[in-house]
């Protein structure tokens, strides 16, 4: 009833603004949005008909079309969204258009609905008749598919308010910094990604500070001196090889894609990937600008509070059963007291790496490091599942720092 009412509205007042057309336009606009029943891939399936049916109709040229059609999905999914907390915590207007332009070119499949005008441009333009009809055609195609895709979603992430629920089962004022966790935070990072802690800004592979810090590591004297140890990480067992890295996935980007990606997880790596860098930019800036500006909270040990929220969030992989979160695997959730040998276990099946003499061999630099009993993780990994991963006695490591 109250759309219908809109839509009313539209129509008396083009007998008073019979000449302005995008005020029609807008108000056709706030009429789908406001309609509370509809979903926001609803709005955005009435928003494209808006726009491709003023363009159609040559009540627009049909890039002024597209613009108008940018101009307000950008406004309706930055300013005007049901999502509150997106409005609450995307405040940087650069985030806020990296946040569009993801959505609007991999969820609602813009690209397609852009070829769609562009061939509607085409019929218009064209002289041979039968050209016309299959620039009309391809159009009607790109059109449907867009609208299909849209409602369908086979690609979906979760609204900012959903995502940040995991922020909010484990807060920040929460987040109990000491030595003792400190330690198991720094080993994670020996397996996932080294150069975590000494990245102060950023928070993907897709920076300065990252690359910088990978191109150390990649100096021909580095490589040499690290042969004896990299041999191993690719020897053959079983049929399989077995890589130390993690390739370029750092731990925000893997928490990110946890807790962000609501379908088609598998299935579309490229816009996976995608998501990973730009919201990992999103979400951990805009989280640290909030607590800064609101809340005043001690953040001098954010990216360790992100390692925190990481551990308690992830999958791990032993024996070939997944455990999410990784904490399932352990008898107690309290990071600080679990087993250093059976996080030692943990953090090999976060990339579903088994305990084998292969990755023992691998990662005999971080068993070094934290002094760790080899003997030890051999037990555990024999008695799991029967047993989780135990509370952690005092380690060699502990008792020198």
């Amino acid at each position: 009833m109250y759309f219908s009412f809109n839509l009313i509205t539209a129509s008396s007042l083009e007998l008073l603004f019979p000449d302005n057309g995008m005020v029609l336009f807008f108000i056709a606009c706030i009429a789908v949005v406001s309609y509370t029943n509809f979903r926001e891939n609803q709005r955005m399936f009435l928003l494209y008909l808006i726009s491709y049916s003023v363009a159609v109709f040559s009540v627009f040229r049909i890039r002024t079309s597209l613009l108008l059609f940018l101009i307000s999905t950008f406004f309706y999914l930055e300013y005007l969204t049901d999502d509150l907390l997106k409005t609450t915590y995307i405040i940087k207007i650069r985030f806020k258009l990296y946040d569009y332009l993801y959505l609007i070119l991999f969820q609602y499949e813009a690209a397609a609905y852009v070829l769609s005008l562009l061939m509607l441009h085409f019929h218009k333009q064209g002289n041979a008749p039968y050209w016309r009809y299959i620039c009309m055609a391809c159009s009607l195609v790109l059109l449907i598919y867009t609208l299909h895709r849209t409602i369908s979603q086979p690609f979906k992430v979760k609204s900012f308010a959903e995502t940040m629920r995991v922020f909010d089962r484990f807060p920040l004022y929460q987040f109990p910094f000491e030595h003792k966790l400190e330690l198991r935070l720094e080993m994670l990072c020996d397996f996932e990604d080294k150069s975590f802690l000494k990245r102060k800004k950023s928070y993907s592979c897709f920076s300065w500070e990252y690359f910088r810090y990978k191109r150390s590591e990649w100096t021909f004297g580095v490589l040499l001196q690290h042969i004896p140890s990299l041999l191993p990480s690719v020897t053959l067992q079983r049929g399989k090889v077995y890589f130390r890295g993690r390739g370029f996935s750092t731990p925000e980007m893997q928490l990110i894609r946890t807790i962000g990606i609501d379908r088609g997880y598998d299935q579309y790596k490229v816009r996976r990937k995608f998501y990973e860098i730009i919201y990992s930019k999103i979400i951990f800036n805009s989280l640290r600008y909030y607590h800064q500006d609101n809340t005043h909270y001690e953040i001098i040990h954010y990216r360790h509070y992100i390692l925190w929220v990481y551990l308690q969030t992830v999958l791990t992989r032993i024996k070939g059963d997944p455990y999410r979160p990784l904490s399932k695997a352990f008898e107690t959730s309290d990071i600080k007291n679990w087993s250093m040998e059976g996080l030692f276990i943990a953090c090999l099946g976060l990339s579903f790496k088994p305990v084998s003499e292969i990755t023992i061999a691998c990662y005999w630099d971080v068993i070094v490091k934290y002094g760790l009993e080899e003997a030890k993780i051999w037990q555990l990994y024999e008695e799991f599942p029967e047993k989780k991963l135990p509370v952690e006695a005092v380690t060699g490591a502990e008792e020198s720092l």
